[in-house]
């Protein structure tokens, strides 16, 4: 589990140029995906983990943008032992497992954050989810010291998203981060 490293600025570095070039029409994707990065790596003593939403529609690179993320920040990139991709239609499929989806999530990601701090967690068509699985995900994401003797603020989560679909962390709220317009967010 090496993420944080004694060459991070050259991994940044790399990172930026490796969307600059690869990732195309999308300069502010890359401008605030880098900035986050940064600024969470650089920031010592965070109080929650980072969490990054991209939406977009069909095609715009959201899977290829956390392909990159992943291969730059561990070396194994989805290969990963602590890199977790979740693709709701494949992993949680039906309705009425949503109890057993929101068990597995939580000792999931518990188990990880516990063997690698800096775990990323990659979420697909966050626009399909049952709001109750995502319900289980909502601990995590906050402003906790531990939960459950385990830090979560070196963890990373990317949620990715159609644009197009309705949003929503739990029945009635919408998720801010996919409301938000891009001056609101930096």
């Amino acid at each position: 589990c090496v993420f944080f490293s004694l060459f991070w600025g050259w991994l940044f570095a790399a990172l930026k140029l490796e969307l600059e070039e690869k990732l195309f029409g999308q300069h502010l994707a890359t401008e605030v995906i880098v900035k986050a990065l940064t600024g969470f790596r650089n920031n010592k003593n965070s109080k929650k983990p980072l969490t990054l939403s991209l939406h977009g529609w069909a095609g715009t690179g959201k899977n290829f943008v956390s392909q990159i993320v992943a291969e730059n920040l561990h070396s194994k990139g989805l290969k990963s032992n602590f890199v977790h991709l979740f693709v709701s239609t494949l992993h949680f499929p039906h309705e009425q497992h949503v109890k057993l989806y929101q068990d597995q999530l939580r000792r999931w990601i518990r188990g990880n954050v516990s063997a690698c701090a800096s775990s990323m967690f990659i979420f697909d068509e966050m626009d399909k989810l049952h709001p109750g699985v995502i319900d289980a995900i909502k601990p995590f994401l906050d402003y906790y010291e531990q939960i459950d003797g385990v830090s979560y603020r070196k963890a990373i989560f990317i949620f990715l998203r159609l644009m197009g679909r309705g949003g929503t962390l739990s029945r009635g709220h919408t998720c801010p981060s996919f409301s938000q317009t891009k001056n609101e967010v930096l």
